[in-house]
């Protein structure tokens, strides 16, 4: 009985680099390395994710990357923020048109969930020469080559000069999540990063999801901020288009140990050098998502908000069998949460045994499968008894 029940991880598409208009991999040159496609991104770029995600019906984590939509200007003279302090001009290099095409095709998105990335995906000197890929953190001591984070003004002021231009084009997106350009450096402790998650409280924000630990299952609560780490086990290049997810390791096979919640990918790897070809892409990603929530330990998310809650059930209760009786002991997931714990969370139960709840909670189907049923289950307590026959 016991192998035939388990708390599922709710799999979170997180799509890192929307936002920019010029693809190329310019690090050679001391710029950012922008998503490594070698052409323009168009709003069919954004199109296409949000088909995936009205597919999966998911609400699909999109890193934003914001300094290439600057068409007032607003980056010049911010030394840090940009490889061009003094002589930033954005506004006569951007395409308005393309650009207020892309943005049409953001906002009117209902299943691409803004995540907050950065300004240029770097921090710069006062020259413009890159420092770090990773925008938030800098080399105090630059013999020992180890990254610390930057004065909590400065991160602010970043966060000031992004919203300055999300909201100059009339961005109406509530962004809740955060992503750090290229990770969290691993050196640092969760003390260390408290003044990242107080901007990021500040603003509203309340899920963190990076690599950080070098772990695929982490969370933790840093300061009032929910960081989840990030899942990388099956690989896809970073910069990998025209890439086909037949070819692609499951998220997750059933026996795993230890497993992730969010996936984490690039948008290169959904998109096509032609993009009057990206709808070449819908279905191979579609199937393997179905074939990801066939898994028995998977189920798919709607959204980041539903990826954490499912996320801190399963990492922190208690299941036990005594005979046919199930027993689910939250206690430990309650104490743990800091934000608002949803009553509902979900469990997998293989097709040769039917579920009644008897003590703490209702249980109803959710999704049907081939060898396994998803339920969702509302608590009323904390211990929960639930028969399986």
């Amino acid at each position: 009985m016991k192998n035939s029940v388990i708390l599922p991880a709710a799999l979170q598409l997180c799509v890192d680099d929307i936002g920019w208009f010029r693809g190329s991999d310019d690090r050679y040159a001391g710029k950012p390395s922008r998503t490594g496609m070698p052409r323009t991104h168009v709003a069919e770029d954004y199109i296409i994710l949000n088909e995936i995600g009205k597919a999966i019906d998911q609400k699909i984590v999109a890193p934003f990357v914001i300094g290439e939509w600057d068409k007032d200007n607003i980056l010049r003279g911010e030394v840090g923020a940009t490889y061009e302090p003094e002589t930033w001009d954005r506004r006569k290099i951007i395409n308005m048109p393309l650009a207020e095409k892309c943005f049409e095709a953001l906002e009117s998105s209902e299943y691409i969930e803004h995540c907050f990335h950065g300004l240029l995906h770097g921090n710069y000197d006062e020259n413009g020469g890159q420092i770090t890929e990773l925008e938030y953190f800098y080399y105090k001591n630059p013999g020992d080559n180890l990254l610390s984070i930057l004065p909590k003004d400065d991160i602010d002021r970043r966060f000031e000069l992004y919203y300055k231009i999300y909201n100059s084009w009339g961005f109406k997106k509530k962004i809740r999540s955060f992503s750090s350009p290229t990770n969290v450096p691993r050196n640092l402790t969760s003390e260390d990063i408290v003044p990242l998650a107080e901007i990021l409280e500040k603003y509203g924000m309340t899920y963190w999801l990076n690599r950080w630990k070098g772990m695929i299952c982490h969370s933790e609560f840093i300061g009032n901020t929910f960081y989840l780490e990030k899942h990388k086990k099956f690989g896809i290049p970073w910069n990998a288009y025209d890439f086909d997810p037949e070819y692609l390791f499951n998220f997750y096979d059933e026996g795993d140990g230890e497993y992730g919640d969010v996936m984490s990918t690039h948008w290169p790897n959904f998109l096509r050098f032609n993009y009057q070809k990206n709808h070449e892409c819908l279905e191979p990603w579609v199937k393997w998502f179905k074939k990801q929530a066939e898994i028995f330990g998977v189920m798919l998310s709607r959204d980041i908000a539903f990826c954490s809650n499912q996320h801190i059930y399963r990492t922190r209760s208690k299941l036990t069998f005594d005979k046919n009786i199930l027993t689910i002991d939250v206690s430990e997931a309650v104490k743990f949460c800091k934000m608002k714990l949803e009553d509902e969370f979900y469990i997998t139960i293989k097709n040769n045994l039917k579920p009644t709840a008897l003590k703490g909670c209702k249980i109803e189907l959710y999704e049907t499968h081939n060898d396994f049923n998803n339920y969702k289950i509302t608590r009323t307590e904390e211990v929960m008894n639930i028969s399986l026959d």
